[in-house]
Order: C-alpha cells, then sequence, then structure tokens
C-alpha cells in the first residue's frame, strides 16, 4: 500500500506542472559572472505582470507559465536591464542573456545584516554569521552560545525539553551521542548561515519525542572547485585525549560532493557515589575510566538531472568503542548492620559499527516553489559487548567470575515522499512516511564460581527478537491574515504495531495503535519590532530498544538492570506564548503534560538490586524563559538565558514518591573583541542550575564557569581556539531520588574540568559549499 500511495505522490507532483511551461535562462555580466538577486519577470502584452522570479547565485531562473506572448524582463534595483517580446508554444531554453551595463549597480553595496534572532511562526532562528560569539568557533560551540540550548560532551538539549533531533539544511543526522557532538566539531562556524530552534515542531516532522529539532543552514555558494577543512585538537581532562577531522568538498555545474573523515579519542574520569538508604541498604561507589574513542566517514553525493530536479545519496559509517574500566565496593546493610562489602572490578568492552545510507530525489514542480521529495533510509547499528567482572565477598572470601555478552543488531529502514505546495491563498504541505524496526539480541550470562572454566546460566541469559512498524501521514497549511497576522495548522496521524518476543521466557508482547497529533501556530506582528506568537503540539514518546528489552545486564552478581517488554509509550501536550522585541530581548512562556510518562525504577529485594523501567508517571511543567542577546559596546558582546520552571508529578505506582518545586537556570556569555580586525576574542562563560525537582528526583546546584581565547591568522585561514571548562569543577552532580521503603543518593563527577587547544586550517578554494543534504532518519535515536 505505501508503494501505491508513493507513486501517487509523484504523479500528482507532475500533474500539477504539466498544464504550464517552462522558460529557463542564466543572467551573467561582461564579466561572464553570473548575477545574483535579479529579478526576472513575465509581464503580458499590457505590462500585466504575470509571474516574477529572483535569479539563484548562480544567476539561475525558471518561470512556469501557460502558452501564450509575453514581454521578458531582466530588472535589479528597479531598474530595466534587458527587455525581449518572446511566444510561449514549447518549453523555451533561453540560455545566457548577458548584461552589459551595471556600472550602477557596482556603486551599490549590499551591506543590509540580518537580524540577530528572528521569529518565524514555527521556530526561533539565529543567524550565526551575525554573532561574534560564534567566529573562528566549530559548531558544538556555537551551538552551546545559541540561545535557549544547552550542550554537553555527549548531548544537546533545548532548555525545559528533555532532548533535541539535529537537522542540516531539513536532513536529519543518523548520528547521536558523542558522534554527534564530534560530528558537528568537526564543522565550523565559517559554513553555517544560521540555526533554527523548533520547540513544537509542525506535523511535518516525526511525533516521537518531546524532544525539540535544531535545523542547520549552512551557507550557499556557487563557485566552482574543491577546498578542504583540516582542524585538530588537544583535550586534557584527567587523561590525554584528542580529535581529528578533514572535510574535503568538491563542487560542480552538476555535482556537489561532501567526504568528511573524523577520529576521536577522549578517555575520561568518572567517579559514582550512589547510596540506597533504608531498611535495607547498599553504599555503592564506582571509580571508572571511560575510554571514547572511535573513526568514522561521510561521503555525499549530489547530481543535478536537470534544473528541475536533482538525486543524491549519502553514506555514513562509524566505528568506535565505549570501554569502560570499573573499580566498585558496595556494602550491604540491614537495619544499619553490615552484612557484606562486596569488592567488583570490572572490564567493559563495547565496540560499535554503524552504518547509514540515504538515497533521495528531488523535484521541482514549477517555479512558484512547488516541490516533490522522495527519500528512503537504511541503518544499522551492532554495538556488542563483552564484560568480564570478578567480585570478591569479605564474609567469605567467596569470589565470582561473571562474564556478561551481549550481541546485538538494531536495523531500520523507512521510505517516505513529501509535497511542498505554496499557492497564491497560502502553502499545503503533505506527505507519507513508512518505518520498519528490527532489533534481534542475545545476551549471555556465564558463571565460574571460584573456578576458571565459565558455564552459561540459562536463568539469566536471554533471546530476544522486537519488531515494529510504523506508517505515518500529515497534511499541513500556512496562510499570511492580512499584513499583521499569520496561521499554521496541521495534522500527522501514525499508526504502530509492535511484537516484541522473549524465546528465554518464551513471553510475547502484541501491540497495535494509532493516534492523531495536531499542531497549530498563530503569529501578531505589529511592526518590525515586535512580533507575538503562541503554538501547541501533541507528541509522542515511544521507549527505546534498550527499555523494551528484557535482558539482564549485570555489575555484580547482585545489582542488574533490565528492560520492560511491556513499556508503552508516553504522550506530550505542549504550549508556548512568545513575544520578540527588536529581535534582542524574547521572553516565552511554555506548559506542558506529560501523560503515561516511563523511566527507571531503583528496588530492592532480598539483597538483589533490580532497576526497571515502569510506566508511572503524570508531569506537569510550567516556565518563563526570557533572553538578552546584543552589543554592549563595539567590543563587548553578551548573550543572557534565564529560565525560572515548575514541576508537579503524580504516581501511579505507591513506591514512588512524586516531588514539586520552583527553580531557576540562567547562562552569561560573554565575547570580547581585542583587537580591531576582530582577530583576537576573548570568552567568558557561566550557567547555573539552581537546585530543583522533576519526577521523584531532587537535582542540586551545577554550575560551570569557562574562559578562552580564539585567534584568527594568515587572513582568516588558520583559527587557532584555547578554552578551560568547569573550571572550579561545579558540575559535580548530586541529588535524591525518593521512594516509599528508600531514598537513592547520589554524588557523580564525569571530568567535566578540561582544557581545549584546537586549530582548524581552511585551504582550496575557501567559497565552495559543502554538500549540504544529510540522511533523514528521525526514528534512529530509540536505537539506543
Amino acid at each position: 500500500m505505501k508503494y501505491i500511495l508513493l507513486v501517487g505522490l509523484i504523479v500528482a507532483g507532475h500533474s500539477l506542472s504539466a498544464q504550464n511551461i517552462n522558460i529557463t535562462g542564466r543572467i551573467l555580466n561582461k564579466e561572464n559572472s553570473p548575477v545574483e538577486f535579479a529579478e526576472v519577470l513575465l509581464l503580458k502584452q499590457d505590462s500585466a505582470k504575470i509571474r516574477s522570479e529572483i535569479t539563484d547565485a548562480k544567476g539561475g531562473f525558471i518561470i512556469n507559465a501557460p502558452k501564450d506572448s509575453y514581454i521578458l524582463q531582466v530588472k535589479r534595483f528597479k531598474d530595466v536591464l534587458y527587455s525581449k517580446n518572446i511566444k510561449l508554444d514549447g518549453d523555451l531554453r533561453l540560455n545566457e542573456i548577458r548584461i552589459e551595463e551595471l556600472q550602477q549597480i557596482k556603486e551599490i553595496t549590499l551591506e543590509k545584516k540580518k537580524k540577530l534572532i528572528e521569529k518565524k511562526i514555527d521556530r526561533t532562528v539565529f543567524n550565526v554569521e551575525n554573532s561574534i560569539f560564534s567566529s573562528g568557533a566549530d559548531l558544538a560551540q556555537v551551538l552551546s552560545g545559541t540561545p535557549m540550548l544547552s550542550v554537553s560532551d555527549n548531548s544537546i538539549s533545548i532548555v525545559g525539553k528533555s532532548g533535541v533531533a539535529v537537522m542540516v539544511n531539513d536532513k536529519m543526522l543518523n548520528i547521536s551521542g558523542t558522534d554527534l557532538i564530534n560530528y558537528l566539531r568537526s564543522l565550523r562556524s565559517d559554513d553555517v548561515a544560521k540555526v533554527e530552534i523548533i520547540t513544537t515542531p509542525p506535523s511535518k516532522y516525526e511525533a516521537q519525542g518531546n524532544s525539540g529539532i535544531l535545523n542547520i543552514v549552512l551557507k550557499k555558494n556557487a563557485k566552482l572547485g574543491w577546498n578542504g577543512i583540516l582542524s585538530s585538537s588537544y583535550i586534557q581532562t584527567t587523561y590525554v585525549g584528542n580529535a581529528n577531522n578533514v572535510t574535503l568538498n568538491y563542487n560542480s555545474n552538476k555535482i556537489t560532493s561532501s567526504l568528511r573523515l573524523r577520529q576521536y579519542d577522549r578517555p575520561s574520569k568518572a567517579v559514582e557515589l550512589i547510596d540506597i538508604i533504608g531498611p535495607n541498604s547498599i553504599l555503592s561507589a564506582d571509580t571508572r575510566k571511560d575510554k571514547f574513542k572511535g573513526v568514522g566517514a561521510n561521503f555525499s553525493l549530489d547530481y543535478k538531472l536537470s534544473p528541475k530536479s536533482n538525486i543524491g545519496v549519502i553514506y555514513d559509517i562509524s566505528k568506535s568503542h565505549s570501554d569502560m574500566d570499573i573499580f566498585n565496593r558496595s556494602i550491604y546493610k540491614t537495619n544499619s548492620i553490615q552484612d557484606s562489602l562486596l569488592t567488583t572490578t570490572s572490564d567493559h568492552r563495547k565496540p560499535i559499527l554503524t552504518h547509514s545510507l540515504n538515497a533521495y530525489y528531488d523535484y521541482k514542480i514549477d517555479s512558484l516553489g512547488k516541490k516533490l521529495s522522495i527519500a528512503g533510509n537504511y541503518f544499522s547499528n551492532s554495538p556488542d559487548a563483552d564484560v568480564h567482572f570478578q567480585t570478591l565477598n569479605d564474609m567469605n572470601s567467596n569470589v565470582q567470575r561473571i562474564r556478561n555478552v551481549s550481541n546485538l543488531d538494531y536495523q531500520i529502514i523507512s521510505g517516505q515522499g513529501d509535497l511542498y505546495l505554496p499557492f497564491k491563498w497560502g502553502t499545503l504541505e503533505t506527505g507519507l512516511k513508512f518505518t520498519h524496526f528490527m532489533n534481534d539480541s542475545n545476551v549471555k550470562y556465564f558463571s565460574s564460581g571460584n573456578g576458571y572454566d565459565y558455564i552459561l546460566d540459562q536463568s539469566r541469559s536471554n533471546v530476544f527478537e522486537y519488531r515494529e512498524n510504523n506508517a505515518a501521514a500529515y497534511v499541513s497549511m500556512s496562510k499570511d491574515l492580512g499584513k499583521k497576522w499569520s496561521a499554521k495548522a496541521g495534522l500527522r496521524y501514525e499508526y504502530s504495531t509492535i511484537d516484541g518476543y522473549s524465546k528465554t521466557a518464551n513471553e510475547r508482547n502484541k501491540n497495535e495503535y494509532g493516534r492523531l497529533f495536531p499542531s497549530a501556530y498563530l503569529e501578531y506582528k505589529p511592526n518590525d519590532n515586535n512580533t507575538i506568537s503562541a503554538n501547541y503540539s501533541k507528541r509522542i514518546n515511544r521507549p527505546g530498544f534498550t527499555a523494551l528489552n528484557p535482558f539482564r545486564w549485570y555489575s555484580n552478581p547482585y545489582s542488574f538492570y533490565t528492560g520492560n517488554p511491556f513499556l508503552s509509550p508516553s504522550y506530550n501536550h505542549n504550549i508556548e506564548f512568545s513575544y520578540l522585541y527588536k529581535n534582542k530581548y524574547s521572553v516565552t512562556v511554555y506548559g506542558q503534560k506529560t501523560i503515561n510518562g516511563y523511566g527507571r525504577i531503583t528496588s530492592v529485594a532480598d539483597g538483589i538490586k533490580e532497576v526497571n523501567y515502569r510506566n508511572y508517571l503524570t508531569q506537569y511543567d510550567a516556565g518563563l524563559s526570557a533572553n538578552l542577546y546584543t552589543n554592549i559596546t563595539k567590543w563587548w558582546e553578551n548573550n543572557t538565558n534565564v529560565v525560572s520552571f515548575y514541576s508537579e508529578s503524580e504516581s501511579s505506582i505507591p513506591e514512588v514518591v512524586p516531588q514539586k518545586g520552583l527553580s531557576m537556570y540562567y547562562t552569561i556569555n560573554n565575547t570580547f573583541t581585542l583587537n580591531k580586525e576582530k582577530a583576537v576574542l576573548f570568552l567568558l562563560n557561566f550557567y547555573h542550575y539552581l537546585p530543583n525537582k522533576q519526577g521523584n528526583t531532587y537535582i542540586g546546584n551545577i554550575s560551570s564557569l569557562s574562559a578562552g581565547l580564539r585567534f584568527s591568522l594568515m587572513e582568516k585561514k588558520l583559527k587557532i581556539n584555547m578554552m578551560v571548562e568547569d573550571i572550579f569543577k561545579g558540575t559535580q552532580s548530586k541529588g535524591k531520588i525518593f521512594y516509599d521503603e528508600f531514598t537513592q543518593y547520589y554524588n557523580n563527577y564525569y571530568d567535566a574540568r578540561r582544557f581545549t587547544l584546537n586549530m582548524t586550517y581552511t585551504f582550496g578554494n575557501k567559497n565552495v559549499k559543502s554538500n549540504t543534504k544529510q540522511i533523514q532518519l528521525d526514528e534512529k535515536n530509540r536505537a539506543n
């Protein structure tokens, strides 16, 4: 059925353009350089305008019109530079139109600067190229200074949201976690035009997740040739690390291609103190060395079939290791009397191999902007793991040697078609998508007691198969309601079928459900200085594969994590009201309700600690975010963001004790320009999370002070960045998790204090654009 619907989209798209005829051409000046931003008009003989099109970066244009006689004009700055009578009987190819007299235009400099922050009906736009803070930085650093965003070593989040999906030029990136951060570090701010922050995504995007979306828009450039970027970083935490990236871009009249190679080795120290205090208490202390290393390559190729269509392919491969060496001491107590002391040493070895393949076809239906897009995606992830640990019990000097082996295989296949249809009365968007998930896992538990011959323990092993199909259709319409009002509304329908089977337990879980996900936006702009908007969207949070897999992952013989194959999705209702003044000061009020929320629940019984997933949570969140982004002086750029929020939770299970409370978070980013050429910058940044309560958790103070210098040398071809982060180790995470029979205390630190030295060199034709297409696979983040 899905293939029939996709074919229908293609036929519908082509039929929309079949009634008209195309006029194509290219505008050049007397130096044979393309003339960008010239207006090409199609007029009736009485000078009535029929069509109008702006030339692209290559001077090209396409105009679509019915058969008739017309006047073709080329204008720039209200001056008519070219005029010709034409008669349309069939498609007309004008090839190159040369404009000889452009002296007047040469005297005009297009210096109109885009506003730093812009509010559109369904997103906030941060124009990176106008920010001093972003100059000479990598993309991860740019995002850390973007309003409303928080960036760590392994994640990006929107303040008030649980996470974020990242797109490049409207195409979803097919990497996450540390790989995503390292990929973003391989891109430079000089390649980025703007970042779009979509806090309540419209119906075009997947309803999955309460995250929100970042769309990174890269700069466009029409110059032909090749260029490259070489970047190398030295990282000092407790241990020494490094990261290296090479990017090669090639651009011709028909081909746009990019090859990106990445490598990183980032060891770090982690200390986790987790104490369960109650009638049965467990005091646990972990000292751990995390060893994250990997290599990857991304190759993309876009080929222009015609002025109206192009095809492309993107392939990404990544091989990484997420290894850990752990030393743990756990004290077990009953009624405050010590029962035993366990000492465990563990070696975790987790090689991960991922493949992503995307193929797409884009077709421009007419000169008004109508477009058909078709894409297919394949993703595979094989995060195998081999864990050896031995535990010494001081009560009887007994040593248990355990080997926990897991072989996992995640695969995702999807196909989609999208139509973008602008009309005079408004813009219509519609599309279809089908996704198939596969997850096969085989987890084995071997024990050897005091001997060295490992014996398989079937009671602690598991073979699990999981299949899920999601079919989706959406429609969205936007319209300007006069000069000051605009509106947008959409509806997405998703239908899911689930089949999970545990061969070991002989248990099968089948489920199917369909849901509607509406979204709505309203914007009022009384003048250029003020923008007021309101929006609403409904979202779904489907559990990741790890949360659904019933295998047991042991840290010692008496403590394990497991998944729940009967876990069901949660749903979110989101509403926002925003005000933007002079594109510098913004205020947003938001509210959110989570229904049937799920999370990890800890239980202790008969000396066994189990961490499992349960549906139990209803949560209400409300907050106010205020942001000021301004130049205090010509040499001082400041971005200050303050978020105050309230959270209140309800639990459907008695063992969880819900919390409620008010809190605040703020960031202050300062960039000081130290010379007239803006080639030397000093950065001083600070953020602070005040204590807050969410779900059944109390989270203590977290803060970080960072400082650094940036230099631009050799006409900005060589850039050097030096940064010291978390100077006072304020990111130490402390808190409590409340249950009816015990309280779990934690005090963790993950080596966030570090010094980074980065050098980036650009060579070749620096004006070449990279292939900005990226794999669009929204569901990949569930393969965790």
